[in-house]
């Protein structure tokens, strides 16, 4: 279904390498946002009242500078999930969505 001649993917599996690819970023994102908010975190909570120091501005621009790197990596992934779904022709439920539909699909066929 995702080998085609030799070592060829087939446009299906092109779908799911782009899948799993952008769930990596996605992962990678993740943590990327929850380590610097624990630093921001830990900085701030002995920060004396008033001005902030540089140090904690430096964090908060480097916050909001990953949070848009999760948000692109959310929407990589939401768009490769459709990709992937109309490849293999997933039957998407319309309550369900493609993003569940799709990750309900990964955990059943390649764990």
């Amino acid at each position: 279904m995702f080998i085609a001649d030799g070592d060829a993917l087939t446009a299906a599996g092109s779908a799911l390498e782009q899948l799993l690819l952008a769930g990596e970023s996605q992962l990678k994102a993740d943590n990327d946002v929850s380590l610097v908010a624990d630093e921001l975190r830990r900085y701030q909570k002995f920060a004396p009242p008033g001005r902030p120091s540089v140090q904690i501005v430096q964090l908060r621009r480097q916050q909001s500078t990953v949070q848009q790197a999760q948000r692109i990596a959310r929407q990589a992934f939401i768009r490769n999930a459709d990709a992937f779904a109309r490849a293999i022709a997933l039957d998407v439920p319309q309550k369900l969505g493609v993003v569940e539909t799709v990750m309900r699909w990964l955990r059943a066929n390649l764990a």
